[in-house]
């Protein structure tokens, strides 16, 4: 069925009506993000959180972003003599591009401090995770999808007991056979495809699917790299 793409607005609402549900307690990811230290804001300054609880790749962390009367230079000081605290810990500084980073490394966590100064001070994030060779978690999702696929970038939500996870894959085949082949599996795997269209401005193709509470939003379009391929974007709303 040809149909014209949907405007911004309609992938808004699918995003908000996958999001809207708040469920009480924490999901498992939560648990194991609440282990990591939470980074206090800076001095002359405040933090607002992205992601309390996520995951990419199998590798849990956190994630705000801060300002700060304080200049690069002089938070860093600031969060060193307070990771110092903390014992057995590692420091780096680098920079990239416009941004200083800060690199904190205990021993069953890291702390990346991203800086740019600003007229009145500076602007970043901080970022807090597990250590890679830590992981316990396979870089894997349970999402219904053909063999042909690979997964490119995993990663998992937990905001309020609202579990997510976000997918990139990629595809050696082209857009209307990974897309037969999407709506057979997940067929087969208990989920009801309630929509199902072609994106003509790009010669993609969108697949709504629901299972009980669960929803899924997969849109697959031509890699622009190689026309014969396909890049899958899945959005899954899991509880």
């Amino acid at each position: 069925m040809e149909s014209h793409a949907p405007n911004p607005a309609q992938m808004a609402l699918f995003l908000i009506g996958c999001f809207a549900t708040v469920h009480a307690g924490a999901g498992s990811l939560a648990r194991l993000t609440s282990r990591l230290p939470d980074v206090p804001a800076p001095p002359q300054g405040s933090v607002q959180w992205v992601a309390q609880s996520m995951r990419i790749n199998g590798l849990p962390l956190t994630l705000k972003t801060f300002e700060s009367r304080l200049s690069p230079g002089e938070l860093f000081n600031y969060y060193e003599r307070i990771a110092a605290r903390w014992g057995h810990s590692e420091f780096r500084r680098s920079h990239m591009r416009q941004a200083q980073l800060l690199s904190i490394r205990g021993p069953d966590h890291a702390i990346t401090v991203e800086a740019t100064a600003t007229v009145s001070g500076c602007t970043g994030t901080i970022t807090v995770s597990g250590l890679p060779e830590l992981r316990q978690t396979a870089a894997d999702s349970a999402f219904p999808r053909p063999a042909t696929t690979r997964l490119v970038n995993w990663q998992e939500y937990d905001d309020d007991g609202i579990e997510s996870e976000h997918l990139s894959l990629a595809s050696s085949r082209a857009v209307a056979v990974e897309a037969a082949a999407f709506v057979s599996e997940l067929s087969r795997a208990g989920w009801q495809v309630i929509r199902e269209q072609s994106m003509q401005t790009s010669r993609g193709k969108i697949i709504e699917a629901q299972r009980g509470a669960q929803q899924a939003l997969i849109t697959l379009q031509s890699d622009r790299s190689h026309a014969a391929a396909t890049a899958i974007v899945v959005v899954w709303r899991k509880s």
